[in-house]
């Protein structure tokens, strides 16, 4: 059986149109590649510590939970409360509403109603929106507007720089305070 060349030639620009309108179709709606993640765990209740090299704990992380969505990621913490133990046994106290750990460990940013007690000048409270605790460089540091109050003074100041390990705070700039008797 013999097709006509005219219907044959048809059927191929018919095909040949439909093929075209295809590829035409696809390149103009682009599927995103499709990556698989592996899942990462959630806490309650979790606890690190690290210590020095002698074996002496010198901070301890305590979290309502703690939420690694994707394996070797970010880990998002709610509830924190760090305590830094100094050489000198004299503790920091840093609680906040919500945290981020990187996948390295050495840092929690820390967000929400963040509050650092040091235990100089009559375990002073400072408070801030925003801290970055810096484990390795035993620093706490933030670029926000901070309120430190002790006793019955305030200061208000923006920015900070507290060495825990040393025991020193350094407001950044743009200090006030009320000092009362």
């Amino acid at each position: 059986m013999s097709i006509p060349a005219p219907v044959a030639f048809a059927c191929l620009t018919a095909l040949a149109a439909a093929s075209w309108w295809l590829a035409q179709r696809d390149a103009e709606s682009p599927q995103a590649p499709v990556t698989v993640t592996q899942p990462g765990y959630y806490l309650k209740n979790a606890a690190l510590e690290q210590t020095d090299a002698s074996g002496r704990r010198t901070l301890r992380v305590h979290a309502a939970t703690a939420t690694e969505v994707e394996q070797y990621g970010d880990v998002r913490l709610t509830q924190v409360s760090i305590d830094y133990v100094a050489e000198q046994g004299r503790n920091w106290r840093i609680t906040a509403a919500a945290g981020t750990l990187p996948p390295d460990g050495r840092r929690v940013q820390l967000e929400g109603d963040v509050r650092l007690i040091a235990p100089a000048v009559g375990r002073a409270l400072l408070r801030t929106e925003h801290l970055d605790l810096d484990a390795d460089q035993q620093l706490a540091t933030t670029p926000d507007p901070v309120r430190i109050e002790f006793a019955s003074h305030v200061l208000n100041a923006r920015g900070l720089r507290a060495d825990l390990k040393r025991e020193t705070v350094r407001l950044e700039s743009s200090v006030n305070g009320t000092f009362r008797r």
